[in-house]
């Protein structure tokens, strides 16, 4: 009810929500045609999902847990501001996607912060900048580890630690698993036989922080 409240009758915090709600119009796959159609508001909660169900299985600590779920929430917020471009695009040309990032995290700066509350500022630049960094704070200072220095030495509520590794893994599922309904039904192209062929080849006999990433795309191409 709390949070009801801040949307209904705190200007900034209904014009932030109103600004996300944008991402719900969005479509992602924009070049191929899919069924079912997703939304980067869509794809955004299945994320956090999978972060979510990894980082109990993980057997995560509470502080883990929570990040896990709000940084997989919010990996692609920046996109209600500069629109989706596609990673080949980014790729495409040496240092583009570094500027991409600069774009996205001046927008940030200039056009989502002002409408929360000035407390909120540091967390949510937490979960977005670097949203694939496996990282803790440590003395009040962002710091990037591995997946598995995580899990053995930072698993605990004092150091606020994110898996970005693992919701970069579960980005790749999730549009794996897009593909793969838009194929079951019947629609197809090459960027989706693309992703279909290329991510379990690339998740092969791997595991993140525990999570057996390979395994599931094993279970999924022969389900």
């Amino acid at each position: 009810m709390a949070g009801v409240q801040q949307i209904t009758l705190v200007k900034k915090v209904r014009n932030f929500t109103d600004l996300v709600g944008q991402l719900r119009f969005q479509q992602r796959w924009t070049k191929s045609p899919r069924i079912p159609a997703t939304s980067v508001m869509g794809h955004m909660l299945v994320v956090a999902v999978l972060a979510y169900i990894c980082s109990e299985e993980a057997g995560a600590c509470d502080s883990r847990v929570r990040n896990n779920f709000f940084a997989g929430l919010f990996h692609d917020l920046p996109e209600v501001l500069t629109r989706d471009i596609v990673s080949p695009v980014k790729r495409s040309v040496e240092g583009l996607e570094d500027l991409i990032k600069e774009i996205e995290k001046k927008q940030v700066e200039d056009k989502i912060l002002p409408l929360l509350p000035e407390a909120w500022h540091q967390e949510i630049k937490y979960f977005i900048e670097d949203e694939f960094g496996t990282k803790i704070l440590e003395n009040g200072m962002v710091k990037t580890v591995s997946a598995d220095e995580l899990n053995k030495k930072y698993n605990s509520d004092q150091f606020s630690p994110v898996d970005g590794e693992v919701i970069k893994g579960c980005d790749h599922l999730a549009a794996y698993m897009e593909a793969y309904l838009s194929v079951s039904h019947g629609i197809t192209s090459t960027h989706l036989k693309s992703v279909l062929t290329s991510l379990p080849i690339d998740y092969k006999g791997r595991s993140i922080a525990g999570i057996n990433f390979g395994k599931v795309y094993e279970d999924l191409a022969h389900s």
